[in-house]
């Protein structure tokens, strides 16, 4: 997949929007649209126009192939019903625009066809176009193997977002690499590294407690748990404490996941999108900690 604009790198992952389909990205589709119709990815207006009514449930409209102002109707059609289609039924259409009209382009030579651009080409292409869409647009879906699937649970997907959030803090800058790094393993649309993003999402839990709390001099994420269940300087509950404990202990022990550990489980997608979760709680919860303890201060 081509890399994401500056636009969209720049802004990050602080932002996605759900339960909508803006109209900025419709606008985009009919932009991908007319593209693939140029290129005859699709083989005209026609077969778009008659999937979004059946997508949006309206009477069908018949169409003849050789009229231009039937071309240019169809056109029209499809341009209006997408910009009226529930969100949910855009995406919708982006499956079938990937699966069902998507075609190979080719030419008749000698009473031959010769394929010019294979069907698997021209999808590759659309799923290319699509997910550069959902990543301009901040939408919490990406374009995975023909599919529209979510970057994670909905709660995974706000308190990941919160998190990174906060970690736009200018002294958080190490953590908030660790966890770009962790979702990126985990978001991965053809190989996800589930058991690298469990490893960078507790990076970044470590990276902001020593940021956050100097004078615990930790070197490690467990240095820092031992420091936070004894020191007189932040109050955390011991009980909290030892979720932190857990999540370094599963960090060093985890199947592939670090210091050659083979016993502590495997990291699947669930678990993964567990380890994101707490982390991110884990690292806003620190960042409130460290804030109760400035206040604290004398002026």
């Amino acid at each position: 997949m081509s890399e994401a604009p500056f636009s969209a790198r720049n802004r990050g992952a602080h932002r996605q929007i759900d339960k909508e389909f803006p109209a900025s990205a419709r606008n985009a589709l009919l932009h991908l649209l007319l593209d693939l119709v140029e290129r005859q990815y699709v083989p005209s207006w026609i077969p778009i126009s008659r999937e979004v009514q059946r997508i949006g449930r309206l009477p069908p409209i018949e169409y003849e192939r050789s009229k231009t102002s039937d071309l240019k109707a169809a056109k029209n059609h499809a341009e209006s019903i997408l910009q009226d289609l529930e969100w949910d039924k855009v995406y919708d259409f982006c499956e079938r625009l990937y699966s069902h009209l998507a075609t190979s382009v080719g030419y008749e030579w000698d009473n031959e066809y010769q394929e010019t651009t294979s069907k698997a080409e021209a999808q590759a292409y659309i799923a290319d176009e699509l997910q550069r869409i959902f990543t301009e647009e901040s939408l919490a879906f990406e374009f995975s193997s023909g599919k529209v699937n979510r970057r994670g649970r909905k709660h995974t997907v706000e308190v990941t977002t919160r998190a990174q959030v906060v970690l736009g803090d200018p002294k958080l800058g190490s953590a908030r690499r660790h966890y770009e790094k962790a979702m990126s393993f985990f978001r991965h649309p053809a190989k996800p590294d589930y058991e690298n993003s469990v490893k960078e999402a507790v990076c970044a839990v470590e990276a902001a407690g020593k940021a956050l709390f100097p004078s615990a001099k930790a070197a490690t994420l467990g240095d820092l748990a031992k420091w936070l269940a004894t020191t007189s300087e932040v109050s955390m509950p011991r009980a909290l404490v030892q979720t932190i404990s857990g999540t370094y202990g599963y960090r060093s022990g985890g199947n592939g996941v670090g210091h050659g550990g083979s016993s502590g489980g495997a990291a699947t997608a669930e678990v993964t999108e567990y380890v994101l979760a707490v982390c991110a709680s884990q690292i806003i919860y620190f960042v409130d900690l460290a804030n109760s303890q400035d206040a604290d201060i004398p002026f």
